[in-house]
């Protein structure tokens, strides 16, 4: 179902941009240790939303079958951009994450396609929690940038429902990086995995509702897709 609405990119840099502004003092409240937010990672996360943003107005269901090569796109946007340059530079590495995303049997597309597939009629918090926590735990959907990529997934779910994607900002910073270093150390598979997960997703979905305004227009300009097409 496309959405009704388009992303406010400037917005969406402007809240990253006061995250980056204070990082440092921010990442005193992380459990572990975080990589800075450079230019170069916070405008191609930007880049990530509006290549989300496209998918959602196109109504590309990023979970059929057909499509899956396009969740790549949104790890290799991540990573280096949408520049040509970069792409070539990045060629090698992107190679190797198209053979991890396919054939890595535990933690690759088919663990993930098989669990939606199997909580499809879930709340869309629900969902997109647990997509989050299959695409970040161990072992990872991607080679890098699996945070980045997978939260960007999560605001594609929470947009396709009519909602506001999700959004670093200065308030949910420590909320958003502290839940997912327990993901990232744990495992998928297991007898452990069988009861933590389920408790794990339960909880970053209630703080993934927690974020959605109420109404739900954070992130989003006033002007309905349909005006913005010409009325087709």
């Amino acid at each position: 179902m496309p959405a009704s609405h388009r992303l406010d990119l400037p917005a969406i840099e402007h809240a990253l941009r006061k995250v980056q502004s204070r990082f440092a003092e921010l990442s005193q409240h992380f459990t572990e240790q975080r990589d800075p937010l450079t230019d170069e990672v916070l405008l191609n996360v930007v880049e990530g939303y509006a290549l989300i943003d496209d998918y959602v107005a196109r109504g590309v269901d990023l979970f059929d079958l057909q499509q899956l090569n396009l969740m790549l796109e949104i790890n290799a946007t991540v990573l280096c951009g949408r520049d040509p340059a970069g792409r070539e530079e990045y060629a090698q590495h992107l190679l190797a994450t198209e053979e991890h995303f396919f054939n890595n049997v535990e933690g690759g597309i088919k663990d993930l396609f098989n669990w939606y597939g199997a909580h499809r009629n879930e709340s869309v918090w629900k969902r997109a929690a647990g997509v989050y926590v299959r695409i970040l735990s161990e072992p990872q959907l991607f080679i890098e940038g699996n945070n980045r990529s997978g939260s960007l997934i999560v605001s594609y779910l929470l947009m396709r429902e009519g909602l506001s994607p999700f959004v670093l900002t200065l308030e949910n910073a420590e909320g958003y990086f502290n839940p997912s270093s327990v993901i990232r150390n744990s495992a998928k598979h297991g007898i452990k995995a069988l009861y933590e997960l389920p408790k794990i997703k339960k909880k970053y979905a209630a703080f993934l509702e927690e974020q959605a305004p109420a109404p739900s227009k954070f992130f989003l300009k006033d002007t309905p897709l349909i005006a913005q097409q010409g009325g087709h």
